[in-house]
């Protein structure tokens, strides 16, 4: 409902503007509209660059709310011991942890000045102690991924891409 209710904003602001501008074009001489329509254009750049630097702070706020997400029922109690013994103290979280780091395994290219990664960690899904689906995107295109992972006897996690799709 919120969403809605900013796109309606949004429109709503938009909307006046252009009024406002048609009124003032109307209403002025030649050099008066051009002098007018400058200023005007100054300010909508200004206003432009405030609710991009807005939107894009209202996405990392999103982000970080998202990544408190809950644990996937997919990890069965037998296979998160075994991923112990194996050195995981934490295997969810670890694994978590431990592909959020590494965005180099996308291998779709960011758009409009974006970087790849895997922002949401309630995003990463843990479906075994061999596999797992994980969201990612750039702020702009998303798309996910099945990856399977190999713990080695440091405990250390390498991965491999299986596939990648964008949405």
């Amino acid at each position: 409902m919120r969403k809605k209710s900013g796109h309606l904003l949004v429109i709503i602001q938009s909307v006046i503007i252009a009024l406002l501008l048609i009124y003032l074009v109307i209403s002025m001489s030649n050099q008066d509209k051009i002098d007018s329509l400058e200023s005007r254009v100054v300010l909508l750049e200004e206003f432009n660059s405030l609710l991009r630097h807005r939107n894009d702070s209202l996405s990392l706020l999103i982000q970080k709310k998202r990544i408190s997400g809950s644990v996937p029922p997919f990890l069965y109690r037998k296979q998160e011991e075994e991923l112990k013994k194996m050195g995981l103290h934490n295997p969810v979280e670890d694994l978590r942890d431990d592909l959020v780091t590494d965005p180099d395994l996308i291998k779709t290219s960011a758009v409009l000045g974006g970087k790849m990664g895997f922002y949401f960690r309630d995003g990463i899904h843990i479906l075994n102690k061999r596999w797992v689906f994980a969201y990612f995107e750039d702020g702009h295109i998303a798309g996910a991924m099945l990856l399977r992972y190999i713990i080695d006897q440091q405990g250390n996690i390498e991965w491999e891409v299986i596939d990648e799709i964008i949405y």
